[in-house]
């Protein structure tokens, strides 16, 4: 059964487009997983430091184990110092 998620990800200010690159390049590597089924990168016009995520991974076991890939454990160093507050993960089901 299918595992749906939507991240929400913020840059402090005049950090956008840096955490965009880095953000970029984690959407490269997790959509190289079997497992991602969706992996959709979104950037809020009215604010352009909030990206949000739409996920879709074969299930929870496999979200699991992309938490602990390289390119998740890169984004987490490279962003560390530009991100405004954790990311926020809302666990999803599709309604229709």
């Amino acid at each position: 059964m299918s595992f749906y998620l939507t991240a929400i990800i913020k840059s402090t200010p005049g950090n956008a487009e840096q955490l965009k690159a880095i953000l970029k390049t984690l959407v490269s590597g997790s959509k190289t997983e079997a497992a991602c089924l969706q992996y959709d990168l979104h950037q809020v016009q009215e604010d352009p430091n909030l990206f949000i995520f739409h996920e879709e991974w074969a299930s929870k076991e496999d979200w699991d184990l992309h938490n602990v890939t390289p390119h998740i454990k890169k984004f987490a160093a490279d962003a560390a110092t530009i991100l405004d507050g954790s990311p926020i993960i809302h666990i999803t089901k599709r309604a229709g």
